[in-house]
Order: structure tokens, then sequence, then C-alpha cells
């Protein structure tokens, strides 16, 4: 009888109680994750990226990995902390939609995107976070990055640190006459937002970190992703990556810490012969000689939303948008006007905010004004992004197919939690754990 007893008291020792089971291990007790706005797939790998191709050899690489449509900043970065796609969300593109009334409603402006965090229809991240008393860090280039910020413990808007002279040319080729200064301005924006960043890391040592270097991005918009400054650029951003995981070596984090390195969209290299509607006239011309009030959002570049204010002329607009050269596709939930797809399908489709219809352009062709480069449309150039999972918890290998959705609850696995508030789209990556 002592025998028996004493067995069952050793079984009850060695099995893990039914708590532990559901509660997953905490891999990492750090996660910074490192956007390099605007960065090409091809272009990072073509690069002299010692910093990023040492966490690549260090950790797990998705080949495949792929954005959100449309692939534009605004879109991307409220998908990043929410896990989900813009039909889920509500931030659909642009800066503004407009609802049925006809009114334009901001989706977020750079100096007070803290406003608009209402229309995000999805928890985040930073909540779930600050819910299980874990501490984050937003850190935005371009300010409206933020809308997707809701309960970060610490923001940083760009817009509102930058040198004037900096940030009123981050979209110009030249700056003060000086295609030079334009260039070097453009890589002295991430080198600021970085300043800023580490002595709050250092201070503080946040758990979750969101940190978007965009110097490519306003570098491929002036001159090109095709260029050497666009090469450049991502070297010069690699440096900073270099020094920022220095930083977190010197504070001894470097064990139990895990980077994510991605971007929020890619980039086509256009010619812009032609613009579609520019921003003084944001309206398809086509559509205007037939009497059809529309209204365009500039989601990238490469594509537009087009809001028509008379809802039963859809199929009468996509007829006439199909006769322009401009037009690569179309998408719509009209199934009588036989788009390309339907925006559900693309998981683009909120009512009340998603445009009628969005139309990829031609790259011969640039939607708002004359640039060399733009994103936003389907294409593999402009939907094609690099992941990369490395440090703390993160086996060595690479995987094929990944989305930017799946990047939050793969943080929160790796920092040991279970989603009670986040209600993401993507899924847990569990091929990069160890």
């Amino acid at each position: 009888m002592r025998r028996r007893a004493l067995s069952l008291v050793l079984l009850v020792l060695v099995l893990p109680s039914a708590t532990a089971r559901t509660q997953p291990s905490r891999a990492a007790d750090h996660v910074i994750v490192i956007m390099l706005d605007g960065a090409r797939t091809d272009v990072l790998h073509a690069a002299d990226a010692p910093n990023i191709k040492s966490l690549e050899r260090a950790g797990t690489t998705f080949a495949q990995a792929r954005t959100v449509y449309p692939s534009q900043t605004r879109v991307a970065f409220v998908s990043l902390p929410t896990g989900a796609y813009p039909a889920s969300h509500g931030i659909v593109g642009g800066t503004d939609f407009r609802d049925a009334s006809w009114q334009s409603i901001p989706l977020g402006d750079a100096a007070t995107p803290e406003r608009q965090q209402v229309l995000c229809m999805r928890p985040t991240i930073f909540e779930e976070l600050k819910a299980a008393g874990l501490t984050s860090l937003y850190a935005a280039m371009k300010g409206y990055e933020l809308v997707g910020a809701r309960g970060a413990t610490w923001t940083i808007n760009g817009g509102k640190i930058f040198d004037p002279r900096a940030w009123e040319s981050r979209y110009e080729p030249q700056a003060s006459g000086s295609a030079r200064l334009a260039f070097w301005y453009k890589l002295q924006l991430s080198r600021r937002l970085l300043d800023e960043a580490l002595p709050l890391m250092r201070q503080h040592r946040p758990n979750f970190v969101i940190l978007n270097l965009g110097s490519a991005d306003y570098t491929a918009h002036s001159f090109g992703p095709e260029t050497p400054e666009y090469r450049l650029t991502i070297e010069f951003l690699d440096a900073l990556v270099g020094e920022l995981v220095k930083t977190i070596d010197d504070l001894g984090l470097r064990p139990r810490t895990t980077f994510v390195l991605s971007a929020d969209h890619g980039f086509s290299q256009v010619h812009p012969t032609v613009v579609i509607a520019p921003f003084a006239n944001p309206t398809v011309q086509p559509l205007v000689d037939r009497g059809i009030e529309n209204f365009v959002s500039d989601t990238g570049g490469t594509s537009m939303g087009v809001y028509l204010r008379d809802k039963s002329r859809v199929k009468e607009a996509v007829d006439i948008l199909r006769q322009q050269w401009w037009s690569e596709a179309v998408y719509c939930e009209d199934r009588e006007a036989r788009c390309d797809r339907s925006l559900s399908d693309l998981k683009a489709l909120f009512p009340g905010r998603s445009p009628d219809l969005m139309v990829d352009l031609d790259n011969d062709a640039s939607l708002s004004r004359s640039r060399p480069g733009a994103h936003g449309s389907l294409r593999s150039q402009d939907m094609e992004i690099p992941l990369i999972f490395s440090g703390a918890g993160i086996v060595r290998g690479v995987r094929s197919k990944a989305s930017l959705v799946d990047i939050a609850p793969t943080a929160l696995k790796l920092l040991g939690l279970q989603p009670t508030l986040l209600r993401p789209d993507g899924h847990v990556l569990d091929e990069v754990f160890r």
C-alpha cells in the first residue's frame, strides 16, 4: 500500500499541471521588429548588407513573404500591429475616404494620428502587451503609422523631431537645387529616428518594439528603386541595423532578444509619362467626361481607389476604365461588372470605407505626381517583402510562404503570451521556433 501511494506521489510530481500545458513558454523577453519601409527583396539580397545577412544566416527567412493589398504604408502599418487585413481593421488606403454622405474622412494625418486611432477596428498587439504588464515602443517615421499604435507604452512621431528641411524634401529628387543634398537628407531621417529610439530603449528596455526606418521609401519615390541611390540607402540602413544590434549586445539583452526584419511593401520602377489624377484634382477624367462623379484616393502611386457618388454606375465605370491604356487591372465587388478580382477576395473590402473600385496602373503611368518609383499594386514587385526572424528561440533555415499579418501573433508567442484581446487574421509561424 505504501509503495502504491509513493508511486502516485511521484506520478503527480512528474506530470505537468494543466496550467503549464496551456501556457506557452517564453522564448524571448524582447522582440524588436525592424521595418525597412519600401525595401525590395531582390535589392536587399544584392546589396552589401552584412548586418542584415548575419541575422538572416542565424535565423529563419521566408522566401515568399507578402504584404497586404493595397501595398501601402498607411495600410500595412496597421496590419502589422493588429495582425489583420484591411477588410478587418478598416484602414483601407489613401489619406482619406468618402463616406455615404460623400464627406471626406481622414485616415490619420502625420501631425496628430492619435485622433484616428478610433478608426482601427481591431485590437493591437500593444493593447495585448499592456494587459499582460509588458511594455512597448512604436517609433514611426511618417507619423500616420501611429493609427495602429493604440496601447503602446511609448511612441515616437518622426514628423515632429526631424529637421524641417529634410522633412519637406523627403519625396523630392532635389533639395535647394541639389540631388546630393536631397539624398543625404533622406538618409538622415532614419539616422535621426534611431537616435531618438536608442536612448529610450537603453533606459526602459521595452519588451516589444516596432521601428520604421523609412529612408528607402523616400529614395525609391524620388530616384527609383532600380538606381544606385536606392541600393546605397539599403546599405546605409544595414549599418543602422548593426548599430541597433550592438546596442542590444551592450545591454546584455541579446540572448533573450528576437529580431524580426521586414518591410511594409516593395516597389515598382515606373515611367511616369502621364499623371492620371493630380493631387490638385483627384478624379478620373474619363469618368468625369461621362458624368460620373468620382473621387480618387492615392494608395501608393501604382494603384488607386475610386469612389463613385452614384453606386449604380459601377459597371459603367468599369467599362470606361477598361478602355484606358493605363488601366492594368480593376477590382470591385459588383458581379455584373466582371472585374478582374473582387475586393473581398483581396481582403480589402471594409463596407462603408473601401473604394467602389481599385485600379492597378500600367507602369508607364503615375497616379498623382510624376515619380520614377511607386507602389500599391498587386504586382509582385509591390507585394513581395523580406521577412527574417533571428535570435532567441529561432531555428535556422529557409521557409516559403508567410504574410505581414503573421508577425503579431508570432511575436506574442515568442513573448510567451496567448491572444486574449488580439484577433489576428494571420497565424503563428510555428516553423520559426527552436
